[in-house]
């Protein structure tokens, strides 16, 4: 048997992320939920008084975030918007879910709007 570790891309993209966003003076949330499952992060977006969910991933299966959109889908958290930051080089919103690179976590700053018009 090779000696072959296999490296968790997922894992490794999430910590990349939590320092990026620690380093812009983000504070941190986690969303875990057993009906509605668990987001990796929500950051405070104060201008809106409501939370930024983020979720991070790592394969070709960007597009599955069904925590995403149930937390999107309960009015009373107030929440509008959502991101997934993957390896995709695309930048596209599509029902209330903006996708961006995960190169694109340095542009994160706390109180600027984070995504103008695309």
């Amino acid at each position: 048997m090779q000696n072959v570790r296999s490296i968790n891309l997922g894992s490794v993209y999430e910590t990349v992320v939590a320092q990026e966003l620690r380093a812009h003076g983000f504070n941190l949330y986690y969303y875990d939920n057993k009906n509605n499952g668990e987001v990796d992060y929500l950051i405070d977006d104060a201008d809106q008084l409501t939370v930024l969910p983020l979720e991070i991933k790592s394969g070709k299966d960007y597009a599955i975030y069904s925590a995403l959109n149930k937390l999107l889908k309960i009015k009373e958290y107030n929440i509008h918007q959502g991101f997934v930051l993957s390896n995709e080089q695309k930048v596209y919103q599509e029902n209330g879910i903006t996708y961006l690179p995960i190169y694109d976590i340095m542009f994160f700053e706390p109180g600027t709007k984070v995504v103008g018009e695309l």
